[in-house]
């Protein structure tokens, strides 16, 4: 009599307090994980994006610089110059690219790092 007391609470406590709980775990687990998979979706589409415009200007900033040191009727002089210049371009776009790619403020922004903290100090 007593065991089938203690059972029926136990029953109905679960029913009532740790199903409803378990639902709601469930539920935010879902959500994070949806979130993570748009994040890491979203990720993915830039890194191809980014992939192709860099491809695309590449090729572009090879070929032209190529051009006109070949075939432009420059000193020698002249054309070192050019290429100096063209080669320092080189190194500098990319650089200033990666710094503007690797901050921390862009990461924290793009993978929502910033909210989470925030809802979770609220």
């Amino acid at each position: 009599m007593v065991n089938s007391f203690v059972q029926g609470l136990i029953d109905w406590l679960r029913s009532t307090y740790l199903d409803p709980a378990l639902r709601i775990i469930k539920l935010r687990a879902a959500i994070w994980y949806l979130e993570g998979i748009k994040g890491a979706r979203r990720l993915l589409i830039l890194v191809c994006l980014l992939v192709f415009v860099i491809t695309l200007i590449g090729a572009g900033l090879v070929v032209l610089p190529l051009a006109l040191l070949l075939f432009m009727p420059w000193e020698p002089t002249t054309k070192a110059i050019v290429g100096v210049g063209i080669g320092a371009l080189y190194l500098l776009v990319p650089a200033v690219a990666l710094f503007s790619l690797l901050s921390e403020k862009r990461w924290m922004r793009i993978t929502g790092a910033t909210e989470v903290l925030r809802k979770l100090t609220d």
